[in-house]
């Protein structure tokens, strides 16, 4: 190969460099802000996670996301956890057939649900760490227990998370978006507010690179 036709290649490999860091980003990428796959059961939010006061049964995230304050993953419920209620609860449904089905006297299998929320594979979001700083499950994945099919109320990009971690994280805010009462939030009364900045009443984090790519 001659000297001219070598200098004549290098933008073609240019080219190709920039295509694989590119595929590479996309393979890795978030889901997107308003996806909301169909699931194999049609679990509705609103009935046990929504308030008493409009029909639901009050329950909370953790129950049957149980890992959520504890493990970088929140967990989905076991069958344990479902059929613990749907062995006498609302036998006759059909998504309670369905589920059943699933379970099969408990030799079965999990449910299959499709994954809503996702991050790329070179970012590290560990729930315990939110979730025990105080920050409310609908900080970030919008009204749950009003949505009839969950989907992603925030794009999970960057900027979104650093807005938070730079700008500081507002607890009453946060317990708002929760259908809670900041006003009625006490230890007497079985919570506790998150500490934040005295003068801003923010809750403010690191952002250095290294607290979300490790």
């Amino acid at each position: 190969m001659t000297k001219r036709r070598k200098w004549t290649a290098i933008p073609g490999l240019l080219l190709l460099a920039l295509c694989a860091v590119l595929l590479s980003a996309y393979s890795g990428a978030s889901s997107s802000q308003g996806r909301g796959p169909e699931q194999p059961i049609a679990f509705p939010h609103p009935k046990h996670a929504g308030p008493v006061n409009k029909g639901g049964l009050g329950m909370n995230c953790v129950y049957c996301h149980s890992a959520a304050n504890k493990s970088p993953d929140p967990g989905m419920p076991s069958m344990q956890t479902c059929m613990g209620c749907h062995t006498v609860v609302g036998t006759g449904k059909p998504e309670i057939k369905k589920l059943a089905a699933y379970y099969k006297g408990g030799q079965g299998t999990p449910v299959p649900w499709e994954r809503v929320h996702k991050v790329p594979e070179y970012v590290h979001f560990p729930h315990m760490r939110h979730v025990n700083a105080g920050v409310t499950c609908q900080s970030c994945h919008g009204q749950v227990q009003e949505m009839d099919r969950v989907y992603q109320a925030a794009s999970l990009n960057m900027g979104w998370c650093l807005n938070c971690h730079v700008n500081g994280y507002d607890p009453k805010k946060g317990l708002q978006a929760a259908g809670y009462d900041p006003a009625k939030v006490t230890p007497a009364n079985g919570y506790t507010l998150a500490r934040a900045d005295s003068t801003s009443g923010r809750k403010r984090a690191r952002y250095d690179c290294a607290s979300c790519h490790y």
